[in-house]
């Protein structure tokens, strides 16, 4: 299990941050949560089970497309829509050939965020803008579908940029921004092995390294 999982699965384990300590996942320190009574024990483990399977997998998720994106700066938009309102989260981080640099309070809000979108009755997407070397913008998007991110068309992203969300109007897409297909992203294998493999070699110590 990797650095960045067990910080996520602290998180779970009835544990929480406490709120005037530095977010940066290398300096976080936890607190206990007050102890409750209100749920039997089984029902409280199985319910931590369960989150720490769906964060494992969004967190497959995530550093999944994390390893697909090229060198440049990337803005990453992850949205949840579900039964309890609607989830934003964003960061920017750089990909400088097998480096990625990234803030690690942002990639663990935008994977929670991903992880709420996995859940039934739950929809969500994530949306790439990257400023590559060369000076261009592009945007692609993954719509979060059956537990995983399946890649949008050049035209779904379009008509995400421009359609107003809230009222359906039409909107002047952004100048010189190019729609691009999105990937496929790669889904573990049940023995743990990646469909292909990684740019990055082990250790998987994850972020900031990418997923070996």
């Amino acid at each position: 299990m990797s650095e960045y999982q067990d910080h996520v699965r602290q998180t779970l384990d009835g544990m929480h941050p406490d709120p005037g300590d530095d977010l940066s996942m290398d300096q976080m320190r936890w607190a206990a949560a007050p102890a409750s009574d209100a749920v039997p024990d089984e029902a409280t483990t199985a319910a931590v089970a369960e989150a720490h399977a769906l964060l494992d997998h969004a967190t497959d998720a995530y550093l999944a497309l994390v390893d697909l994106l090229e060198d440049g700066d990337h803005r990453v938009v992850a949205t949840a829509s579900t039964p309890q309102g609607v989830l934003t989260e964003c960061q920017e981080l750089t990909v400088i050939g097998d480096a990625v640099v990234l803030d690690e309070a942002e990639a663990l809000r935008v994977t929670v965020t991903v992880a709420a979108a996995m859940v039934a009755c739950s929809t969500g997407s994530v949306v790439v803008r990257t400023s590559a070397p060369n000076g261009v913008e592009s945007a692609r998007g993954w719509a979060v579908r059956h537990g995983w991110l399946r890649p949008l068309r050049a035209p779904e992203i379009r008509q995400a940029y421009t359609v107003d969300t809230e009222t359906g109007a039409p909107l002047d897409p952004p100048p010189s921004l190019e729609f691009r297909q999105a990937e496929r992203v790669p889904r573990r294998e049940a023995d743990g092995s990646d469909e292909n493999a990684s740019r990055t070699a082990p250790p998987d110590n994850r972020p900031p390294n990418r997923r070996n």
